[in-house]
């Protein structure tokens, strides 16, 4: 019986290879982390209907940062998670913080001229939220879910990459 034992040895595949393997893994889901950041931010966002956009807070909001074995995508700012998974119409409290934010927007839209109006156009936009739910019915936009699904495409071109960077292809 012939055998021989193949193993990531550095006498069998030159030194550091193991290494190499995982810092090129490494920078490739950084740089697939802030792709997919640009991706949201440059295509998803700008195509999305309805539009998330007011000061463009949420669309700053979105950041890549690297974690111990990878890299992560988030976006911290408390209304994100409305905007990616909606609101069910049941679901909308009217309250008073709710209704100053919103006539606060129609002021700033220029939608009210003053502060009465303003409170009756919040008022009104609160109760079609309560009757219909928030962005798209409640079933929200999911950026952050059309963005995931490139990530393998993206994860493959950003390796081979990476391996070339580092010699270890």
């Amino acid at each position: 019986m012939a055998k021989v034992t193949i193993s990531p040895s550095p006498d069998q595949f030159g030194k550091n290879l193991q290494e190499k393997a995982e810092k090129a893994t490494h920078y490739a889901l950084w740089m697939t982390a802030n792709r997919v950041v640009s991706i949201i931010q440059n295509e998803l966002i700008p195509s999305a209907n309805p539009q998330p956009v007011d000061r463009g807070m949420y669309r700053a909001g979105w950041k890549a940062a690297l974690i111990e074995k990878g890299a992560e995508v988030t976006n911290s700012l408390p209304y994100a998670s409305i905007i990616e998974y909606g609101a069910r119409a049941e679901n909308i409290k009217i309250g008073r913080k709710m209704l100053d934010a919103l006539a606060e927007w129609a002021q700033r839209k220029g939608i009210a001229e003053d502060d009465v109006e303003a409170g009756q156009i919040a008022w009104a936009i609160a109760r079609s939220m309560q009757k219909r739910g928030i962005f798209n019915g409640g079933t929200g936009l999911r950026i952050l879910e059309k963005a995931m699904a490139r990530v393998p495409d993206i994860f493959r071109e950003e390796m081979a990459k990476a391996l070339k960077k580092v010699g270890a292809a």
